[in-house]
C-alpha cells in the first residue's frame, strides 16, 4: 500500500509499504479522507521527535477492512470515524477518566492515547491499523459525509475541549488566541458552551473572516493594535476564560495578561523552548487564576457525541476545508498547509 513516511527532519515521501494486518483487538481501515495536522508538522520539522520509518497522521475517515479476535458488534465494510487518540479503554488512566493520557496499558503517561502517526502508524496511508477497536472504532451515520465529520477526529475535538476544560459558562467572555484551525474550533466551542462574548485574535485576514463567519463575535488583528488593552476594554476589565491554541510564548502571555482575576487560561497550544510565566500577568500567584492543558479527547463515544452535534446541524466545520489533494500529492500540500500559502486552512487528502 502507500504510505506518507517520515524519513527525517524536512524529509518526508510517499512510499510503498506493507499493508498491515489486524491482531486480536484491533482493526484495519482503508482510509477515506485524511488530512494534516499542525502536530505532523512539528514532526516534519524536526520539532517533535519520532522515529524515522513511521507512517505519519492521526487523523481519518474510513471503512473497516479487517476486524481482529475478539472485536464485536462492527462488520467489514462499515464506515467509521477514528479519534485521533485511541485510549485503551482498561488502563487505570482510561478508568480513571483520563482518556487522553492512557498509559499504554498501565498507569498514566502523557500524551499516551496519541498512538497514530506517533508511537505507531498512522493515517496518512490507503490502510490503518487501529488499536484497541472495540473502544476507538465510530460508526458514522449514514447522512453525513467523510468532509463533515473528519475534523471531529482531532481539531475540533482539541478545539472544542478548550472551551470545556476552560469551564466556559453561559454568560462568560471569552477571547482565542489564534484563529487557526484549532483556535477556530475553540471558537466555535466557546459559543456551544453559552458564552455571550467570543473574541478572536490573528493576525490574519482570511482567518479572521473565517472565524466572523464560525461565531465570533470580535475580531482583533493583532498588528494594529493593542490586542490586551482592546479586549479588556471590551469586557470592563478583562476575560472569564481565555484560550491559546498556538503555542508560542507570545500568545500564552498575552492570553494571560487578559484574564479577569479568577480567571482561566485553557492552554490548547503545542509547545517548544522554553516558556516562561511572567509574575506580574500571573499577580505574582495570588490573582487565583487557572492554567489549564488539554489533549484532544479521543474514544468511540466522544466521537460518536461530536457527530451527534454535526448530525444536528449545530456546527458545520466543512467551510475549513480550503484545499484537496490526492494522497500522491501529499508533499505539495504539506508546502502549502506548513507556509500558510493561498489561504489554506485544512486540506483534505485523498488516497
Amino acid at each position: 500500500m502507500k504510505a506518507t513516511v517520515f524519513q527525517g527532519p524536512q524529509k518526508l515521501g510517499v512510499e510503498d509499504v506493507e499493508k498491515p494486518k489486524a491482531g486480536a483487538g484491533e482493526a484495519i481501515v482503508r482510509v477515506t479522507l485524511t488530512t494534516i495536522c499542525g502536530t505532523d508538522v512539528h514532526i516534519l520539522r524536526g520539532e517533535y521527535p519520532v522515529k524515522p520509518g513511521l507512517t505519519v497522521g492521526h487523523e481519518m475517515v474510513g471503512v473497516i477492512d479487517e476486524l481482529g479476535p475478539g472485536v464485536t458488534g462492527y462488520q467489514v465494510g462499515q464506515r467509521v470515524l477514528v479519534g485521533a487518540i485511541t485510549p485503551c479503554g482498561q488502563c487505570r488512566g482510561c478508568l480513571s477518566g483520563h482518556l487522553s493520557q492512557c498509559g499504554h496499558g498501565a498507569g498514566l503517561e502523557a500524551m499516551g492515547g496519541w498512538r497514530l502517526g506517533n508511537t505507531m502508524n498512522g493515517a496518512q496511508a490507503e490502510y490503518v491499523r487501529v488499536p484497541f477497536a472495540q473502544a476507538n472504532l465510530a460508526p458514522i451515520p449514514d447522512e453525513l459525509l467523510d468532509e463533515q465529520v473528519l475534523l471531529l477526529a482531532d481539531i475540533a475535538s482539541t478545539g472544542f475541549s478548550g472551551a470545556e476544560s476552560g469551564g466556559v459558562k453561559i454568560g462568560d467572555a471569552v477571547v482565542v488566541f489564534a484563529q487557526g484551525p484549532i483556535g477556530l474550533c475553540a471558537t466555535v466551542g466557546a459559543r456551544l458552551m453559552g458564552a455571550s462574548l467570543v473574541i478572536g485574535v490573528d493576525g490574519d485576514e482570511a482567518r479572521l473572516a473565517m472565524a466572523r463567519k464560525l461565531g465570533a463575535d470580535v475580531v482583533l488583528d493583532f498588528r494594529g493594535q493593542d490586542v490586551v488593552a482592546e479586549v479588556k476594554r471590551l469586557t470592563g476589565g478583562g476575560v472569564d476564560v481565555a484560550i491559546e491554541a498556538l503555542g508560542t510564548q507570545q500568545t500564552f502571555e498575552s492570553a494571560l495578561r487578559t484574564l479577569n482575576p479568577g480567571g482561566t487560561l485553557s492552554s490548547l497550544g503545542v509547545y517548544s523552548g522554553k516558556l516562561q510565566l511572567p509574575y506580574d500577568a500571573f499577580a505574582a500567584g495570588l490573582g487565583d487564576h487557572r492554567i489549564v492543558t488539554t489533549l484532544c479527547p479521543g474514544g468511540k463515544e466522544r466521537m460518536r457525541r461530536l457527530m451527534e452535534v454535526v448530525r444536528a446541524k449545530r456546527v458545520d466545520l466543512t467551510p475549513l476545508f480550503t484545499h484537496r489533494f490526492a494522497l500522491k500529492d501529499i508533499r505539495e500540500a504539506y508546502e502549502l498547509f506548513s507556509q500558510r500559502k493561498d489561504g489554506v486552512l485544512k486540506v483534505a487528502i485523498r488516497p
